[in-house]
């Protein structure tokens, strides 16, 4: 089948884009032929999805898996592009922005704009979350998850020694990602979901990637609530007023969270009001194809130059996410052995 796709005529009319599903063989593929089918039956002035590669403007490939080994060699070999206006959707941990596209997780180092842009993940890994009732809201803050980067680890025993008054909800359990698209995993995500329910705020410090939150800063906009956005190198969405609805705090100033949220207070029931609407506009499936129209049309202007980053080269940016991944993990592995020999004290 012919690789090209068509010009898009005088940048009138949606943008035709065909989403390639081909040889994406990893488990959470009946999610992303979800999104392909929600987001089909919601078509915008902006962008329309179409059924083959020759009909279309241009094409998008979901890129980026979980396994260590798909990790390495995503590092190692990028992406073939097959055409000037073939672009990625890439949610791996490991990005290297070599293809142009769309990057959940691109640190600002990596990022160029003329060739990227930040975006959210193509799948929706917590079906159980909705709009909650502001008045459910009756802690300042909280987080429910698993410490999978430094950040995180030192996050979360600075703020539980803050917190003799109580107003944060802090609970540390291990992932369940290997759970995450089965039934296995429902009480988990009911969890993750009340303890999102129960807070004000709720932190999304970077995991196990490089810079993005994952699906938690997304998550926390569905869900009405205010998200706090604790990731130096992050690149975020734009098109989005993100003063107005969450709150960025620096790595280094984690231990003044409690602080600086308590100064939010007044703002909170706007914030998350104002994070429910710019989720609704840009991030649910009725605005998805529209908002990838929007930012194809944009990066459609690029004329297809593979010049990589001046800031940093290909292998730079190589190493120095190896070595970025291997220090998260090498962390995660002494702080879990460290609370396991803690428990052990204990009993």
């Amino acid at each position: 089948m012919s690789t090209d796709v068509n010009e898009p005529e005088n940048g009138e009319g949606p943008v035709k884009i065909y989403i390639d599903l081909e040889g994406h063989g990893y488990y959470f593929r009946r999610e992303m032929e979800r999104l392909v089918e929600a987001i089909s039956a919601a078509p915008s002035t902006d962008g329309v999805l179409v059924g083959s590669r020759d009909a279309s403007d241009c094409v998008i490939r979901l890129t980026g898996c979980p396994s260590l080994r798909d990790k390495m060699s995503t590092c190692l070999k990028w992406p073939e592009q097959k055409s000037p206006r073939e672009f990625v959707w890439d949610m791996g941990d490991l990005p290297t922005g070599g293809p142009p596209g769309f990057y959940v997780s691109l640190p600002s180092y990596m990022f160029e704009r003329r060739r990227h842009r930040a975006f959210g993940l193509p799948i929706k890994c917590n079906e159980v979350i909705r709009p909650y009732d502001l008045r459910d809201a009756t802690f300042l803050y909280g987080f429910l998850g698993a410490i999978t980067s430094g950040v995180r680890g030192r996050m979360l025993p600075m703020l539980n020694a803050l917190n003799e008054s109580r107003e944060g909800l802090l609970v540390v359990r291990d992932s369940i990602w290997h759970k995450m698209f089965d039934r296995s995993g429902l009480q988990g995500k009911q969890d993750y979901a009340d303890t999102m329910r129960r807070c004000r705020f709720n932190l999304c410090p970077r995991g196990n990637v490089l810079a993005g939150t994952g699906s938690r800063l997304y998550e926390t906009m569905q869900a009405a609530r205010v998200p706090v956005i604790i990731s130096d190198w992050m690149t975020l969405p734009e098109g989005v007023d993100w003063d107005s609805c969450s709150v960025r705090v620096k790595e280094r100033e984690m231990s003044n969270i409690p602080q600086i949220l308590r100064s939010y207070l007044d703002r909170w029931p706007e914030m998350a009001l104002n994070a429910r609407r710019a989720w609704e506009m840009h991030f649910s499936d009725a605005a998805l194809v529209g908002e990838l129209g929007r930012q194809l049309r944009s990066l459609l202007a690029w004329n297809g130059e593979q010049k990589l980053s001046t800031r940093l080269s290909g292998r730079g940016r190589i190493a120095l996410g190896l070595l970025s991944w291997k220090g998260r993990q090498g962390y995660t592995s002494l702080n879990r052995l460290k609370q396991r020999m803690q428990e052990r004290r204990k009993s």
